[in-house]
């Protein structure tokens, strides 16, 4: 009998490994939505150090594309993405795009609304990373029409227009909370009057399924964690950090010590959540527990403007305004600061950070709390970059303002 119980253990722990492996293995056949897989702007792909010996970053393509702000998505040999072109000095049109993966050319576009043009010069177009899931690609405007369009050829599903469905107003440069998707609920920032500040959209036909919270459109987009088992969808949202059930009920809430955060909230370990923003004090930590909100930290080490912080093995690696910075997630503490990259981005492969300056200087770095340590650097793109790099299989695919580019680790 303890034999057979032995076996039937062998058993099971061998069909364990093998799903946990096919589940990693599928989380790495795409780059599906905003700072990719989990959301949390890491690939769970591998670079060896041996591999960035020699600066091995190959250009396979670069092309120009039109101005726009968004994510590259892989999926399939596919790149899906958002772009615009102007018809003149003050109008023109913002797409979702197809091209192809091998050689960057373009295969559709289809418009999905007017452009939205930056009174203040930053930059024209969408703001918004899409999200895709088997069939379809779900998109975000500059203007605020969320649409649902075909991944095989662009064609538009549904679409509704938070500006005159729901009454939102329209931030100042424009709406770019990017979307996010779970079980069959497309969730969003909506920033709608009459406590529909948060909404879930039927993704199949743009449905309303619910909607809660007062509080105008931001630049962040939503996060979803799993602490303590239960699922919660993460807002940051004016002066407060919201906790939803993918069914709308109100989980927690929390008042932020500072309005206006536009990175993502970062999951820490198991059950904390960092938050940071260009005001002071900077960042945050909360600990979770029954939906209980603990603060165990504040502090300035780390001021995230727009581009979101990766954690990895007990530290938090990010741009404090315009420099790259490694801190301690248990004390603040500062472990290394490197200037010279601008307000860019970053994401984390393995344990290598993908740092792309806002001018577009694309550099591997050893993500070692110990020392700011280069292991291969090129200038990817020139003029602004502000788009943070997507990776999959060995490639990593940066975007500026207009164009695009696909370099290879040799």
């Amino acid at each position: 009998m303890y034999k057979k119980l032995n076996l039937i253990g062998l058993i099971l722990l061998l069909v364990t490994s093998t799903l946990m492996g096919f589940g990693q293995n599928i989380a790495n056949e795409e780059w599906n939505q905003f700072r990719g897989p989990d959301r949390n702007g890491i690939s769970t792909d591998n670079i060896t150090n041996s591999d960035c010996n020699g600066n091995n970053l190959e250009l396979i393509w670069k092309q120009e594309i039109g101005s726009g702000f968004s994510e590259l998505l892989i999926s399939k040999g596919i790149i899906y993405t958002m772009i615009s072109e102007k018809t003149d000095s003050l109008q023109g049109y913002e797409y979702i795009a197809a091209f192809n993966e091998r050689d960057g050319k373009e295969l559709w576009r289809t418009k999905v609304d007017s452009i939205y043009i930056d009174e203040d010069g930053w930059g024209d177009g969408p703001r918004s990373t899409p999200i895709i899931d088997s069939e379809n690609i779900y998109s975000l405007s500059g203007h605020g029409k969320l649409s649902a369009n075909s991944k095989k050829d662009g064609k538009l599903i549904w679409q509704v227009d938070f500006v005159v469905d729901f009454g939102s107003t329209t931030p100042r440069w424009g709406f770019a909370s990017s979307p996010i998707i779970v079980d069959n609920k497309l969730i969003m920032e909506v920033g709608g009057t009459e406590s529909r500040a948060f909404m879930a959209f039927n993704k199949s036909d743009g449905s309303i399924i619910w909607s809660d919270g007062a509080g105008n459109a931001s630049h962040d987009s939503p996060l979803k964690v799993t602490i303590g088992g239960q699922e919660q969808i993460l807002f940051a949202n004016g002066s407060k950090l919201y906790s939803y059930s993918s069914d709308g009920d109100t989980l927690w809430t929390y008042n932020m010590p500072f309005r206006g955060a536009t990175a993502m909230p970062v999951l820490i370990q198991d059950n904390k959540i960092f938050v940071s923003a260009v005001r002071n004090p900077g960042f945050f930590i909360v600990q979770i527990s029954n939906n209980k909100v603990t603060e165990l930290l504040t502090g300035s080490s780390m001021k995230n403007d727009y581009s979101s912080c990766v954690y990895h093995n007990g530290y938090i690696y990010g741009y404090h305004v315009a420099a790259v910075r490694c801190i301690s997630a248990e004390t603040g503490e500062v472990k290394w600061t490197k200037r010279g990259f601008g307000k860019g981005s970053l994401m984390l492969v393995d344990d290598k950070l993908v740092v792309l300056s806002d001018k577009g200087k694309l550099v591997i770095v050893d993500a070692n709390p110990e020392l700011y340590s280069e292991l291969a650097t090129v200038q990817a793109l020139e003029g602004k970059s502000w788009t943070a790099p997507s990776f999959l299989k060995g490639k990593i695919y940066v975007r500026n303002l207009t164009g695009f580019a696909c370099y290879k680790i040799k």
